[in-house]
């Protein structure tokens, strides 16, 4: 009996001890980890940017939509093949015309004609008095209607005289539109060189037939002005002339104006 319970006493004065020690040890502080040297990717990295800030709901922000777009008459411009048909196109009529730089008007940056032609004939004998500024497209139809129905025409009067000018108004100018139910800040299709006024017509006989109202006058002279007129709106998307508006009263306006479906405006 005192063999078993010696070890177990020696057991028990043992583990009390261990405790004993436990306890009056004092409790180590954590050691301190050791600084690590920033790397160069940390000193280098830059302060974050601050947060933008919040859009206001009022929509007052200035909203960027990229650079501006051309202006109209330089999106009129013809490509290098349809300018080269014109012209071609102007030799065969025996077009007297020549090649001008682009114009452009310092008052309004959509006015303008990329390439344009400054016609004199616009038949071998058919004059156009002054010159004027046109695209080529509207050079060529106004040959073509010259050619097709002005002169025969003019060969249906009395005495079948000979049209060998046409006296203008407005060719190329920067302007707004005229003679409309309302005053329009719309340019002009003579801003692109696209229209063309006629004041009258000279015959070989040196008498000068006038454009002017014509309404029942039972005269050939009102036949004939009508006959081009609205010969005009085979060529042309515009043809105004007298009765359509008190602006154009006194003369002819064609013009190559584009709209949708082809529709055009013959009046």
């Amino acid at each position: 009996m005192r063999q078993v319970a010696a070890p177990l006493m020696a057991a028990m004065v043992g583990l009390w001890a261990g405790t004993t020690l436990a306890q009056e040890r004092p409790i180590e502080a954590p050691r301190p980890e050791a600084t690590r040297p920033a790397s160069e990717e940390q000193t280098a990295r830059p302060p974050e940017k601050p947060m933008a800030p919040a859009v206001p709901r009022d929509n007052t922000v200035t909203k960027v939509f990229g650079p501006p777009p051309p202006p109209l008459w330089f999106l009129l411009r013809e490509s290098d093949q349809d300018y080269a048909a014109c012209k071609l196109a102007l030799s065969f009529l025996g077009t007297v015309y020549s090649e001008a730089p682009p114009q452009t008007a310092p008052e309004n940056p959509d006015c303008g004609i990329a390439r344009p032609v400054r016609v004199e004939r616009i038949l071998p004998d058919l004059v156009l008095e002054g010159g004027a500024l046109m695209r080529c497209d509207t050079a060529r139809s106004l040959g073509l209607w010259a050619r097709d129905f002005l002169r025969p025409a003019s060969a249906a009067l009395p005495d079948a005289p000979r049209v060998t000018g046409l006296r203008l108004g407005t060719t190329y100018d920067c302007r707004a539109r005229v003679g409309g139910q309302q005053n329009t800040a719309k340019l002009s299709e003579h801003a692109y060189g696209n229209a063309i006024d006629i004041t009258g017509f000279v015959f070989d006989n040196g008498e000068t037939l006038a454009v002017e109202p014509r309404m029942d006058t039972g005269q050939a002279s009102e036949g004939f002005q009508k006959a081009v007129r609205h010969a005009g709106c085979l060529f042309f998307t515009t043809v105004l002339g007298p009765g359509s508006n008190a602006a154009h009263d006194n003369h002819l306006h064609f013009d190559m104006a584009a709209r949708r479906g082809g529709w055009r405006l013959c009046e």
